[in-house]
């Protein structure tokens, strides 16, 4: 387990630091909490400054039969101190600690008196008065952690230091709830017993925050909530993989491939090693159990009377293992229900499971309880069990398909069906896929896939969603054709919803769109999970298809039939959701499409249903960098990525890594910008054509940004021929939601390069496909201006008229508004240039796209310093800069400083504006005289010197003395025409 801060204890450190504040403080301090509450962190930590010699000793539960070992273990801190000080030889008869130590004079002990040993020492009062008198002399905090493992004797000697407290002795015990020992409570009831009770709270959300810094928000506060505030849980849990964190807190065992549980190993399995023979028996069978049990079922799993369990449970209770309330016994976490577990040998294991599955069978229980102890009781042939299986894993496909496939494996092993051995294989298919298994489950299915029948249509489409999975597309494409022809069957609209979705990502449009036709005009779609999915689905093929308005107009209705599902009908259709999140994006209704996606991941989560995770946070990625939230997107791009990784899901790596390459390149150095373009670079691409042309394009925009060279944008070595697939457009001529902006971001790049010509053209096209958008025509037609050459007046449109800016998407409005802004200035129409930056402001305001918006106001700021109003440019790059700063956006802060630099650099001082006092002072500071110099010349304290120079700067827009003589100089001249 790695190291952690010390943090969250600032409270309770600061009320044990206070008893030194006065003679008459409380010199008794006790410190409880549960076990792994940082009590021992917060105890080393007030040792350490205190001010004062300090002894410290640990109680441990192995030891705590030997007597007297704690007082023998001080003894030794005591007789080492002496020698430390050099005041002690073991040869003579000299006194401990003579010398002085680190809090004063060492008191004088001799060496008989407490290094004496014998069975009979601690029982002699006049011991414990010697050792009274050595911790007496000098000021001493004796701290005694664990005191809960004491041994009688030394609790003995610790009651009478308490009773007859030595000259400036303070006596700190940190010790587990309710482990005081009852000798030391009773004390506490004396008068002159000054006592101070700390009590260590759990971890809140702040102190999270401080202990995992580098973990993502939402992870911190899932790990707050896993661990019940407890740190020694947090730092466990923090360093378990995300798989292996699900399990934990589910309470299942974890992988057994697994490494991840090493730091488990060491703890808490260590602690529960300590047990007694049947106190650990009782905790692994109720491990077994699982779900709170009664006695009964606790006492048959493992096989001991009542009277015993019940012994060891109030044993188990004492020892902070279990807690008893609402009239069930419970580990306190799940991690030491793991522990426990683990803990068992895999005999006691079998033999526990199979004793509380025939329990469990005996009163009926539900079948997902029998089959959890099932599947571990090392089963032979057995067809009551395998019935039992069967009917668990149909109960909780829908909540746990994990389970349910094992389940449903194991019950085709020990009972393989007779009657209808292509219905087990497609189960057992569904629930591979489901979770996330694509490999595993495309196996299952192919028998059924292959052969004619009642289950062949969903065999098929099970199958061909495993194919897109593993980037298997011509077997994916072949196998959703034969689906196609197969009869449709009253109850299968999720069936066609889904097999809709396959042909619309394999570029089959007229067939999904018929399909989602079909399916509208049937009774399956008064099922509402199905009415949802299929209008999302609908909505994004008008926004593929560029009937903007249209979609815009039905989105309301996609957003609203969402909201209205319960989780259970969420759960069924959320491989849909990435449609509803894309139409979002594409629409600007990002807000929306983000809290349809981060309950689409809730569910996933609860449900099971891990295929879906990879798409979701990559669409969640994309949203969340438009809307400016950079740091948030990257996590979910990683988020992707590792789910896309886990269920090998390899069109997703290379689409969610550009999104991710996009977000560092505004945030990162450049070095890790383009260490992310070459892991990019190097994935094969996307066979869905419109996140291949996004990434491809997200290579060659960001390679120009980076500095690479263009050649260093071509695709590896693709899974596909090379070849023109006739059945995939080419890339570029069927222009997308997103088309106004990749013209856009060509005329930014056309500008860069001084191709003026070229951009008036990609800028006229961008606004043309922007207005097209806005005014509900197919946006296919824009691709006729392919050709178009640049107007006359490349500030007016085709018609004469200036571009109208208003309505339409905030998104594309604006990228074609501040494409023109940035041509404009390049040509110098800082008219055109200004009203354009403007409206692009408003555009991306209306979008929600905070650091676009930012962008348009440093393009503003530079326009308003090219016209001269220098104040108006200010406060534009102000504003931008606050932006991109909460943004975490690096690289345009960097760009904003630029264009302050260049501001102050250009803009002109009016012989005026510095006072007599701040010129001499200017001319002074110009030939190189330091501060003091000029304060004794101008007889001036130097500090008025630094204010006067202070104010000299700012009027001249100054950030050192380097250029004051060269603008003196410019003073003294007539003011130049401003460039404009």
């Amino acid at each position: 387990m790695l190291e952690r801060a010390f943090v969250g204890r600032a409270a309770e450190l600061s009320a044990l630091t206070a008893t030194f504040a006065a003679p008459d403080a409380p010199w008794l301090l006790l410190v409880e909490g549960p076990a792994g509450i940082g009590k021992s962190r917060l105890v080393a930590q007030f040792a350490q400054f205190a001010p004062c010699r300090v002894f410290s000793v640990t109680g441990a539960e192995d030891a705590r039969t030997q007597p007297r070992y704690l007082a023998d273990d001080l003894v030794e801190q005591l007789t080492d101190s002496a020698v430390a000080a050099g005041g002690f030889d073991p040869g003579a008869d000299e006194a401990v600690g003579s010398g002085v130590g680190p809090g004063g004079p060492v008191a004088p002990v001799e060496d008989a008196e407490i290094g004496v040993s014998g069975a009979d020492v601690l029982a002699d009062a006049a011991f414990a008065r010697r050792m009274r008198r050595a911790l007496g002399v000098v000021e001493t905090l004796l701290v005694v952690d664990d005191v809960q493992w004491s041994d009688a004797e030394s609790v003995r000697l610790l009651a009478f230091l308490i009773r007859n407290r030595p000259a400036g002795f303070r006596l700190l015990l940190a010790f587990r709830e309710g482990g005081c020992p009852a000798s030391i409570t009773r004390l506490l009831r004396v008068p002159r017993v000054h006592s101070a009770h700390i009590q260590v709270p759990p971890f809140s959300e702040a102190d999270v925050d401080g202990l995992l810094p580098a973990e993502n928000p939402r992870r911190r506060a899932r790990l707050l909530s896993a661990s019940h505030g407890n740190p020694l849980y947090l730092s466990l849990l923090a360093e378990l993989p995300d798989q292996e964190l699900d399990r934990a807190l589910r309470g299942e065992n974890p992988d057994p491939a697994s490494n991840d549980y090493a730091a488990l190993d060491r703890t808490i399995r260590a602690e529960l090693a300590q047990l007694s023979g049947i106190e650990r028996s009782v905790a692994q069978a109720l491990a077994v159990c699982g779900v709170p049990p009664d006695l009964e079922l606790l006492c048959t799993t493992v096989d001991l009377p009542a009277a015993t369990v019940a012994d060891a449970l109030d044993r188990l209770v004492a020892r902070g293992v279990v807690g008893a309330s609402d009239g069930a016994v419970t580990f306190v976490h799940p991690l030491i229900r793991t522990a426990a577990y683990r803990l068992a040998g895999q005999g006691w294991l079998a033999l526990a499971h199979r004793r509380a599955a025939l329990a469990l069978r005996t009163r009926d229980a539900p079948m997902p309880a029998r089959a959890g102890q099932l599947e571990h009781a090392l089963l032979g042939r057995d067809e009551v069990a395998g019935a039992e299986l069967r009917s668990a894993a149909e109960q909780v496909l829908a909540d746990a398909p994990a389970s349910a496939a094992r389940w449903l494996a194991l019950a085709h092993r020990i009972a393989p069906s007779a009657t209808d051995p292509l219905a087990d294989a497609v189960a057992l298919g569904r629930a591979l896929l489901l979770a996330g298994a694509a490999e595993r489950a495309a196996e299952a299915l192919d028998p059924a896939a292959a052969k004619p029948g009642p289950h062949q249509l969903e065999a098929l489409l099970l199958s061909a969603r495993c194919a897109r999975m593993l980037g298997r597309v011509d077997h994916a494409r072949t196998l959703l054709a034969t689906a196609a022809t197969l009869p449709r069957r009253v109850g299968d609209g999720p069936v066609q919803l889904e097999l809709a979705i396959l042909e619309l990502q394999d570029h089959q449009d007229a067939e999904g769109h018929a399909r989602l036709n079909a399916l509208f005009g049937s009774a399956e779609i008064e099922d509402p999970a199905v009415r949802a999915a299929a209008t999302a689905l609908r909505c994004l093929g008008f926004v593929a298809d560029g009937q903007i308005r249209t979609a815009a107009d039905l989105y309301p209705q996609c957003h609203q039939a969402f909201e209205n599902l319960t989780d259970a009908g969420f759960r069924e259709v959320v491989h849909a959701i990435p449609a509803l999140g894309w139409c979002a994006y594409f629409l600007d209704h990002d807000r929306d499409g983000l809290v349809h996606l981060d309950r689409a991941i809730r569910v996933s989560h609860r449900f099971g249903r891990s295929y879906a995770l990879a798409e979701l946070q990559t669409v969640r990625a994309y949203s969340l960098a438009k809307l400016g939230r950079l740091d948030a997107a990257i996590t979910a791009a990683d988020d992707a990525t590792d789910a896309a990784t886990t269920f090998y899901y390899p069109d997703l790596l290379a689409f969610a890594g550009a999104v991710k390459l996009r977000t560092l390149q505004l945030t990162a150095p450049t070095d890790t910008a383009t260490t992310q373009w070459h892991a990019v670079a190097a994935l094969p691409r996307p066979v869905m054509r419109w996140w291949r042309q996004v990434v491809d394009t997200t290579l060659a925009e960001t390679a120009r940004t980076l500095g690479l060279p263009p050649q260093a944008v071509q695709a590896p070595d693709l899974p596909i021929p090379d070849a023109p697939d006739p059945s995939i457009p080419p890339l570029g001529t069927r222009p997308g939601p997103l088309h106004p902006t990749h013209l856009a971001r060509a005329a930014h790049a056309a500008v860069a390069d001084g191709d003026l010509r070229m951009a008036a053209a990609l800028v006229t096209r961008a606004e043309a496909a922007a207005h097209t958008q806005s005014a509900a025509s197919d946006a296919r037609e824009v691709v006729a201006t392919e050709g178009v050459s640049a107007p006359a007046d490349p500030t007016h449109d085709a018609t004469g008229t200036t571009p109208s800016h208003t309505g339409g998407l905030g998104s594309q409005i604006g990228a074609a508004a501040l494409a023109r802004a940035d041509y404009a200035a390049a040509v110098g129409d800082l008219d055109t240039a200004a009203a354009s930056a403007e409206a692009a402001m408003a555009a991306f305001t209306r979008a929600g796209m905070v650091v676009n918006r930012a962008q348009a106001e440093l393009v503003a700021g530079i326009v308003a310093g090219r016209r001269g109003d220098f104040g108006l440019a200010t406060s534009r790059f102000a504003a931008a800069r606050a932006v991109f700063a909460a943004a975490g956006a690096q690289r345009l802060l960097a760009e904003t400083t630029t264009a302050q630099r260049s501001l102050a650099g250009s803009q002109p001082v009016a012989a005026t504006s510095l006072t007599r006092r701040e010129r001499e002072v200017a001319e002074l500071a110009a030939k190189g005289h330091a501060n003091k110099d000029i304060a004794a010349h101008l007889y001036l304290s130097p500090r008025t010197v630094e204010d006067h120079l202070g104010r000299v700067l700012r009027k001249l827009g100054l950030t050192s003395r380097a250029g004051i003589a060269r603008k003196l100089d410019e003073l003294d001249e007539p003011v130049s025409t401003h460039r404009g």
